[in-house]
Formats: structure tokens, sequence, C-alpha cells
């Protein structure tokens, strides 16, 4: 629960050294449907705007509007209710030559849940650019009211990572990377109810939890404009909870204006160590429905097309582009999502 935080690995395959940026807007729209019922609407708006040679400023808002929340609430709910989420997220960017310092912050609200992050990163380039060296901190305060009471509570969450970027040839870059995240406080779910000897009782889990994560990334040049992407990554944390997710694709350009591609992800995960199904007996210290703790696997498909026309094209300015993506999930447990995607790049200028 919460929102992720913003420090995920910061990908440097393809910032350019030296200030020759536009500025520009990314227009994005999400539409997901699941299994349980679960619609949600997702507009995004992206604007990046360089003042000088070395400080660039980005502002983003979202809003998901949900219908039938999948955490519905056990006591006054059981169908559900709608919901509608708004993140607001600002970051400064400031380059010195072969160091990049970023420091920024999101706000997110919702009907019973609110979060407050701040994040810093930083990157530097070494061997002549061919190697990228960056960390980051997160800290996040997430704080979920119990509905239908006006009681809050607080959860504390802290990440660090770090990652080294290496240009291997021409051809090829890799990428390897560690995080480290704590969180503390509140970390029950107050909607899904678990078994307890046949009563539905809303959940309880440890007030504290650390979570690792290690990452290797792979990007390489095909012939004929193809080109292929493989990314692994394995997470575990001291609830038990193991998982291990590995994803390859190809994209190929089939002329100066079409991109397209094909992904597929993997992943599967070991079960929280108090998960079960039910529970019978005497009653445990920790017990879950959440079924993110639950041992499950699946397997997400991914289409994309990006169009960038040569001409300007509708209203928008020359360089700009449209891209649509539809992704498939489905996991052994039974749930299945579909999440169709249109985005809309724009250069807004150059300096």
């Amino acid at each position: 629960m919460g929102v992720v935080a913003g420090a995920a690995f910061v990908f440097f395959l393809v910032a350019g050294r030296n200030w020759a940026q536009n500025n520009d807007a990314n227009v994005q729209f999400h539409a997901f449907q699941d299994t349980r019922g679960v619609t949600v609407l997702s507009p995004t708006v992206d604007l990046g705007k360089d003042f000088t040679e070395r400080t660039s400023l980005r502002v983003s808002y979202g809003l998901d509007a949900i219908s039938a929340a999948s955490d519905s609430c056990a006591r006054c709910h059981r169908d559900g209710v709608n919901s509608h989420r708004q993140v607001g997220g600002l970051s400064v960017t400031q380059k010195f030559d072969v160091f990049k310092w970023t420091v920024g912050g999101t706000y997110s609200q919702e009907n019973f849940y609110r979060a407050t992050t701040f994040l810093t990163s930083a990157s530097r380039d070494l061997a002549n650019g061919n190697t990228t060296v960056a960390g980051g901190y997160t800290f996040a305060l997430n704080q979920p009211r119990l509905h239908p009471t006006e009681q809050v509570e607080n959860q504390y969450q802290n990440d660090a990572f770090v990652s080294v970027t290496q240009t291997l040839s021409k051809l090829t870059i890799a990428q390897v990377g560690y995080e480290l995240g704590r969180i503390i406080g509140y970390q029950d779910n107050p909607f899904l109810r678990a078994n307890l000897n046949g009563i539905m009782t809303l959940g309880h889990v440890p007030d504290l939890r650390t979570r690792q994560t290690v990452s290797a990334r792979l990007r390489q040049a095909l012939p004929a404009d193809t080109y292929l992407e493989a990314d692994y990554r394995h997470y575990l944390d001291d609830w038990q909870v193991h998982s291990n997710a590995l994803s390859a694709g190809l994209s190929h350009r089939f002329s100066p204006a079409f991109l397209g591609g094909f992904s597929y992800r993997w992943y599967d995960q070991t079960g929280a160590s108090f998960y079960q199904p039910e529970y019978i007996g005497a009653l445990p210290p920790y017990y879950t429905a959440d079924f993110r703790l639950q041992p499950f696997s699946s397997g997400l498909y991914t289409g994309k097309v990006t169009i960038t026309p040569a001409a300007p094209f509708l209203w928008l300015p020359t360089g700009s582009g449209l891209t649509l993506q539809y992704e498939r999930y489905r996991a052994d447990n039974g749930f299945q999502a579909a999440i169709f995607s249109a985005g809309i790049h724009m250069p807004l200028g150059s300096k």
C-alpha cells in the first residue's frame, strides 16, 4: 500500500552528456480493468523545463478514478466503493559537468489515504562517460485513515539505492543495482479480512519490514534497427517473501516514423511466513488475506508502438510522438487484468 518510492533506479541509457535537451510535455492516459470488477482510469501530465544549461525543473500531475475499489471496506462497503487519487510531483535537477543532483517530492491524496514523499539522487560519469555511478534516498510518510473512523495511522518508509551503468561497446549497455528499504509503523490493510476459524477478521501484520532488491539490465542493439532489452530482479524481505522477475523484449524500427515492440515478463514469489489461505486453531500473532503476500506466479505480455511523424500532425509541433501500449496480465491465482495506455510527447522548444 502507498506510493511507490520515488527513488527507483535511475537508468541513464539515453541521457545526453551535454545540454541539448528540449523542454517537453508528456500527456498519458491509462485504462485498467481486472477480474474483480475494478476499473481505473488514469490521465497524467508531465512537464519539463530547462532554465539554464545546468538547471532543469520537472512537474507532474496524475489522477486515478477508481470504480468498485479492490480494497473494499469490510465494515460498510462490502461490494466496493468508488474512489479517486490525485498525485502531484516536483523535482529540480542541477548539473555540474560530470555530476548531476536531483531533489524533489510527491504528494498523493485519496479517499482514505495520503502519502508525502521526499527524494534525492545523484549520479557521476566516469571513464570518459562510459560509466555512470548513481545513488539516491527516499523518505515517505504514508497515512492511512481507518475508515469508517477518523483515526489516522502513520507508516514511515526509507529507501536507498545504488547503481552502476556501463557502456560495454557501441551496441551494448548494462546496469546492475541494489536497493535497501525499511518500513516502520502501521502496515495492516484496513480493508481486507482473513478467515480465522470461519470468522472474517481484519488482518494483522508486523510493523517492521526490511526489503532488499538486486537487479541487472541489458540493452543490446541488433542488426536491422532491432533492439533487445533484458531485465532481471530478485527481491527478498524479512517476512520471508522472495521473488524473481525476468523480462525480455524486442523492438524494431520499421521506418523512421514507426517503432514497434513486444515484451514478456515472468514473475514468481513465495508467500509471507505467516500467510495461510485460512487460519484454524489458536489465534496466531500475525494473519493476513492480502493477495500480495500469498505465493503465486504471473506473466505480463506487452505490445507497444511509437509513431513520430517527420511532419507535424494534428495540432502538435514537429518532433511530437504518439505511443500506444496494451498489456495483458495473468496470474495462477486467477487474477487477470488488461491495461491500455496512450501517450503524447511534445517538444516545447529548445535552447
